[in-house]
């Protein structure tokens, strides 16, 4: 299990929300070699994915405020372009679970802008303040970017989940 920091707020509930379950899961997408089963070498590209579930037992304790924070391994650079498309920026945030169908909506949602930055949920690391803004080199990473923090806003229902993808390149 890769480093996954993350805080959840109650509101209005004195007792402590169970802890929400994080499972992390690192995919090679293509490598240098151009091999039919990718490889993780240097050069290549991965897609690294954050499912997040809230656990039944939160059912009268609600989650708000929810921030996670993922630190970068030391050999891997993130593209800052655009990922999902439609201007959603570097992080995919995939909402929802039935069953593995996304049709229930887990109540938070990401925002992104990157005309007015400080005013969205999503914020990067150069390892000495949360106020960096990535440039991306020719190929859309930047290797500058040593975390990434993302707010999410709503109250997280319970029994649901939501994922988020980003991608990185190999050293």
């Amino acid at each position: 299990m890769l480093p996954v920091a993350l805080t959840a707020m109650l509101a209005g509930a004195p007792a402590a929300a169970d802890p929400l379950v994080l499972t992390k899961s690192v995919t090679t997408v293509s490598d240098p070699l151009g091999n039919a089963v990718p490889r993780a070498l240097p050069g290549s590209v991965a897609d690294y994915r954050t499912l997040a579930s809230n656990p039944l037992a939160n059912l009268a304790r609600p989650v708000r405020s929810v921030v996670l924070v993922e630190p970068l391994p030391a050999n891997v650079i993130l593209y800052v372009r655009d990922l999902a498309g439609a201007g959603k920026g570097p992080i995919e945030f995939a909402d929802g679970s039935l069953l593995g169908t996304g049709l229930v909506s887990s109540g938070l949602s990401l925002s992104y802008s990157a005309a007015a930055p400080a005013g969205d949920g999503l914020e990067f690391s150069d390892g000495s303040s949360w106020s960096y803004q990535p440039v991306a080199d020719a190929l859309g990473y930047d290797a500058r970017v040593r975390a990434i923090r993302l707010t999410l806003s709503g109250t997280f229902a319970t029994n649901t989940s939501f994922q988020l993808r980003y991608r990185v390149r190999i050293r």
